[in-house]
């Protein structure tokens, strides 16, 4: 089946009668009739009902309708791509992350890139299976926080820090960051235990030789977020501020806490440079957005 025969059939579908198809197509009409008769005759169906004077499409017809045009505009996709693997160049790229690096970080990124941003597509995605997106072709680059598998091509691009949240009407509002000693000290509301900064913040607490006992658990950084804003505790967690919250980087023995953010890709993918100035443009815009303030995102490392 030629995409040119199925072009002429749309077109006359578009067009509303095979003479105004012939003028758009610059096909003499006589040409144009003798194919879609010969492809109807290849076919044993007949596509138009030619009773009447205007274009009227048989049960084969509509149902033939909407595999053309797909198999159309997939041919033109793929021609785009083509062009663009001979030139080494991307014009759109699909990025794979957790919900909350999507909408932190990547879906402002977006906006800020402009009408000439290459990512246009994103998958959301559990983190510990980002970078299985990109490994099986699904996406063409991801932004995680663990640390890639070895055979993906990776760089850090920047940090999300842990943050200790409280009403605006705690008494510890009025701190600009805290220690680990002073928030045990505080009803904590903290993430499940298969949660990436649940880890973090317990394997810290343990190497300070302190204790804890969470005031609540929950698997929602809503719900944790909405507690602390009902004053029942401080919440750990790295998302943005919600709910009017006093955010508090959290002071360790080895600084502030804070997640490695990588971007990795894929090593084969026909064009290295735009996943490149992709992933600077991401690692320049946590600068330029944040300075040296810290990020905020995806506490579901």
């Amino acid at each position: 089946m030629e995409l040119r025969i199925l072009r002429y059939f749309v077109a006359v579908v578009d067009h509303g009668s095979i003479t105004a198809a012939s003028r758009a197509l610059r096909v003499a009409q006589p040409s144009l009739s003798r194919q879609l008769r010969a492809f109807e005759e290849r076919l044993q169906l007949a596509l138009f009902d030619r009773s009447s004077r205007a274009v009227t499409l048989t049960a084969a017809g509509r149902s033939l309708l909407p595999i053309a045009r797909d198999l159309i505009a997939r041919s033109e996709r793929a021609s785009v791509s083509m062009q663009q693997m001979a030139s080494g160049d991307a014009t759109r790229l699909t990025l794979v992350a957790a919900p909350a690096t999507v909408s932190d970080l990547v879906a402002p990124y977006i906006v800020r890139s402009g009408h000439d941003g290459l990512i246009v597509n994103v998958i959301e995605q559990s983190p510990e299976k980002v970078y299985d997106n990109v490994a099986t072709g699904a996406a063409d680059l991801a932004i995680g926080t663990r640390v890639p598998p070895s055979d993906l091509p990776s760089k850090v691009i920047g940090h999300a820090y842990l943050w200790a949240q409280c009403a605006k009407d705690s008494p510890l509002a009025s701190l600009t960051s805290i220690s680990l000693a002073e928030l045990v000290k505080w009803p904590l509301i903290v993430m499940s235990n298969d949660q990436g900064v649940r880890r973090m913040f317990d394997d810290a607490i343990t190497r300070a030789g302190l204790s804890y006992q969470p005031a609540f658990e929950t698997a929602s950084t809503h719900v944790a977020q909405a507690l602390a804003a009902a004053g029942k505790g401080v919440c750990i967690l790295s998302d943005d501020s919600r709910y009017g919250l006093h955010s508090m980087p959290i002071d360790a023995e080895a600084g502030q806490m804070k997640i490695t953010l990588y971007g990795a890709w894929d090593p084969l993918h026909f064009s290295q440079s735009s996943i490149h100035s992709t992933m600077d443009g991401f690692a320049d815009f946590i600068e330029e957005l944040y300075g040296a303030q810290p990020l905020a995102i995806d506490s579901h490392a």
